[in-house]
């Protein structure tokens, strides 16, 4: 359970002498329609015309808290929003220097310095608005996050809808749901990869976090919960299904314990050493004949896996690629003929390593693993740390086989989530002040220490 703290005698609680600040309603429909207008860059035939162009719109929502503020600084709150700059901004810092170092090194290399100064840039643009959105809105960020994705997601089903027939489209529907993911036609094109892991991350608050005092409180979570699991299966990643009750019932072990703080540090070590092994065994092919013994189709990634093990190595003086480096190697694998496509390298721990490095891949492990989770217990509670926990081991799941260690959406989610949710702490802090005892007061204490009572 959360850590509660216990104050001294002579030291009392009191309510937060400022009134909770509310944006204006326009400024939170715009910071809405600014998230699901870049949610909409996903929709395969504008991301297909545009790229990752219409992400950008989200600099949007951060403009209405920067106007905001400028209106009706609440300074408290932007104190309070901006603590979590340092926290995140060290990832940057280790992506850009690191990948500066490895380009200084090789300015060949025009086309990845471009494409991984862009990530770097994309990056930064998730914390800056993970942070806005909850200077807007505190512990409600989680919810208008969750609001904006459902509507960007019922928006691309209307925008495809007309390509196959409102009436094919909705018997798609109801045959993925009714077989679990079966899929054909009008569903295959809702394949949205980012929003979709992002409703996984969702379903794990809403099923194990979120409030449920107050009917509406229920209501609300179940409804969450309902649009969570509809998105996943119609966004065919029903595979991960599994992962968010894996992490449920993780949730629930921990919460078994008086003191779950080292299971949480002990899980965040064995992911942080289990990426080294995960990265041998792919680079070895052991992974892949697991894998296949299983009976899992591997689509590709076999040899997509094993085709860099010419270009690194496995070693702590791998110095790295830089950013997007990888991405590279997949156009010149082919250009020879060697593949059929430019397709992901679909696994994000091998990505990181090729790309970063051995230092570059030990940072990002010790900060995501090892770090952030003290940080969330340190400063915040135990609850705090076991979403954040939750929430890390679902995303490491997706890291094998696919390509979401930077995908847009996922890391807004990772960012946003953790941070709302501590401000039902913030929210519940009191203003701490001693005051003198009363004569009444000062007058039992003597008589309880008079009689031993």
């Amino acid at each position: 359970m959360p850590y509660k703290r216990v104050l001294p005698y002579g030291v009392e609680d009191a309510e937060p002498q400022r009134p909770k600040k509310v944006p204006p309603r326009f400024v939170t429909f715009i910071a809405i329609l600014c998230t699901v207008i870049a949610g909409l860059g996903d929709w395969g035939v504008l991301n297909r015309m545009l790229k990752g162009l219409p992400k950008a719109v989200a600099l949007g929502t951060i403009a209405c808290a920067v106007l905001n503020y400028l209106v009706d600084a609440d300074f408290v709150n932007i104190k309070k929003a901006l603590s979590y700059l340092p926290l995140y901004m060290l990832l940057i810092a280790v992506y850009t220097s690191i990948s500066m170092y490895i380009w200084l090194m090789d300015l060949s290399k025009v086309s990845s310095i471009s494409a991984g100064a862009q990530k770097i840039l994309f990056q930064a643009i998730t914390i800056i608005y993970a942070i806005c959105m909850c200077y807007l809105f505190e512990d409600r960020a989680i919810n208008f996050l969750f609001l904006g994705m459902v509507i960007t997601n019922g928006s691309i089903m209307l925008l495809e809808m007309p390509k196959y027939g409102i009436a094919n489209s909705i018997l798609s529907v109801i045959t993925c749901v009714i077989t679990f993911g079966g899929a054909s036609g009008f569903v295959r094109a809702m394949e949205i990869h980012d929003i979709t892991f992002l409703f996984g991350q969702f379903l794990i608050y809403y099923m194990m976090f979120a409030p449920r005092k107050t009917p509406t409180e229920r209501k609300r979570r179940y409804i969450c919960i309902g649009f969570c699991i509809f998105f996943m299966l119609v966004g065919l990643k029903r595979s991960t299904l599994p992962a968010v009750a894996m992490m449920c019932i993780y949730v629930k072990v921990l919460r078994m314990f008086k003191k779950p703080e080292p299971l949480m540090l002990a899980t965040g070590i064995g992911l942080f050493l289990f990426s080294y092994v995960y990265v041998y065994l792919a680079r070895t092919g052991i992974m892949v004949d697991f894998l296949e013994s299983m009976g899992i189709e591997m689509l590709g990634r076999d040899k997509l896996w094993t085709l860099p093990n010419d270009y690194y190595e496995f070693s702590p003086f791998w110095k790295g690629l830089g950013f997007e480096g990888v991405d590279d190697l997949i156009k010149m694998f082919y250009q020879a003929g060697l593949i059929t496509s430019t397709f992901p390298l679909h696994n994000d721990f091998l990505r990181i390593f090729i790309e970063l490095g051995a230092i570059g891949f030990t940072l990002w492990g010790g900060i995501h693993y090892i770090l952030y989770p003290l940080y969330w217990m340190k400063r915040y509670d135990t609850e705090t740390c076991m979403l954040y926990m939750a929430l890390v081991c679902y995303m490491t799941v997706t890291y094998l086989t696919d390509n979401t260690a930077f995908y847009f959406w996922c890391s807004i989610g990772l960012r946003t989530i953790p941070m709302s949710y501590s401000y039902r702490i913030y929210k519940a802090e009191k203003i701490r002040r001693w005051k003198a005892p009363t004569v009444e007061t000062a007058a039992d204490l003597i008589w309880d220490i008079e009689t031993g009572g």
